[in-house]
């Protein structure tokens, strides 16, 4: 059954996702910029089709398994379109 939760963290949760959403569209600008002006051609439709993908709500989720992307993730690369495990990528442990 679903968590009940009240309303006061429910806009808690909505301004906190707010603010993430906003500094990921910051990022995203400021790294369009970037590569507008190094004439990065590839990094330019990523980042473009990041930007889509926020304004469809689409944005923050894998585009292959639909899976959530870690917060951290999205702020190391904000254009990114898959989760690492579809990317194939592996963590080694320490």
């Amino acid at each position: 059954m679903a968590e009940i939760r009240s309303p006061r963290l429910l806009m808690e949760e909505c301004r906190r996702y707010s603010a993430q959403m906003s500094e990921l569209r910051t990022l995203l600008e400021e790294r369009l910029h970037a590569a507008v002006g190094e004439a990065a051609t590839i990094e330019v439709a990523e980042i473009e089709a990041a930007l889509e993908r926020m304004e469809r709500g689409l944005y923050g989720t894998c585009t292959r398994c639909e899976a959530f992307l870690p917060l951290d993730r999205l702020r190391r690369m904000p254009h990114v379109q898959v989760c690492a495990s579809c990317a194939g990528e592996t963590r080694l442990s320490a």
